[in-house]
């Protein structure tokens, strides 16, 4: 069950990477658009004050949650079902990274007009690299974890992580 829980890490990562690069575009584009508009001179009625950028923000706020909900939930089960010193310790920095990344993911959301998106997105971007490399560590050691616990004369809690 890991190593499938982390195959889709890997491919959510990437996954995920594209999604936030999307959306970076999409809000800096609809916030340049109403910038642009507030600065109409030739129609002054021109100027709305409806923001689309913060609708924007939102929704890419939740399609957030969503990633980071389930690295947290791969991170768990890698602590409880690997049961390697480095699975562990690798788990522990998976969560607090991604729980760093979740409270920031819900500042944004509940003041998308002070901070968009686009402000957060690279952020976001860059954990998409920090979630792939765990993903490969933790399917690796998932690996040799199978491998090792059905090998015949070795206890699992004697062998070293190398």
């Amino acid at each position: 069950m890991n190593r499938a829980l982390y195959i889709i890490g890997i491919v959510f990562s990437l996954v995920f990477f594209i999604v936030a690069g999307y959306y970076v575009g999409e809000v800096n584009s609809a916030r340049m658009d109403s910038i642009l508009s507030s600065y109409d001179t030739f129609n002054s009625y021109s100027y709305s004050s409806y923001d689309s950028s913060s609708d924007i923000t939102m929704e890419a706020g939740m399609v957030s949650l969503f990633f980071f909900l389930f690295f947290i939930f791969a991170n768990i089960m890698g602590i409880v079902k690997v049961k390697t010193t480095t699975m562990r310790v690798f788990g522990i920095i998976g969560l607090a990274i991604t729980g760093l990344f979740l409270l920031w993911n819900l500042g944004m959301m509940t003041s998308p007009g002070s901070m968009s998106f686009d402000e957060v997105g690279i952020g976001f971007m860059f954990y998409c690299f920090i979630s792939l490399a765990f993903s490969i560590v933790g399917l690796i050691q998932s690996i040799r974890f199978k491998q090792r616990k059905f090998n015949v004369g070795i206890s699992s809690n004697n062998l070293l992580d190398s």
